[in-house]
């Protein structure tokens, strides 16, 4: 393995420090963001739904119906976006 000798001039040691510790920061924010958004893109079957939710399918879609949660139709099959359903959670335990 090679050694590589960085020098660093015109800069106090916390300087440097904090320096790196706001890239390291910076990084691990970026890490989070790029791996929690797919995630709530994500479509989800009524049945994962209903499980998601641990509820049943007569239940799922009484609140599809009544709009507390908003479903996609493509073709025959309803969908359902996970993030918007944790959305549609967090909107109606802050009314109740």
């Amino acid at each position: 393995m090679e050694k590589s000798i960085l020098q660093v001039e015109n800069t106090n040691s916390l300087d440097f420090k904090n320096e790196i510790l706001e890239g390291v920061k910076l990084l691990l924010q970026k890490a989070a963001n790029s791996t929690a958004s797919p995630d709530v893109d994500k479509l989800l079957t009524r049945e994962e739904t209903a499980e998601m939710l641990s509820i049943s399918l007569v239940t799922l879609w009484e609140w599809t119906r009544k709009d507390l949660i908003p479903a996609y139709r493509i073709g025959s099959k309803v969908r359902y976006k996970k993030g918007e359903i944790l959305n549609a959670l967090e909107k109606h335990n802050k009314i109740n």
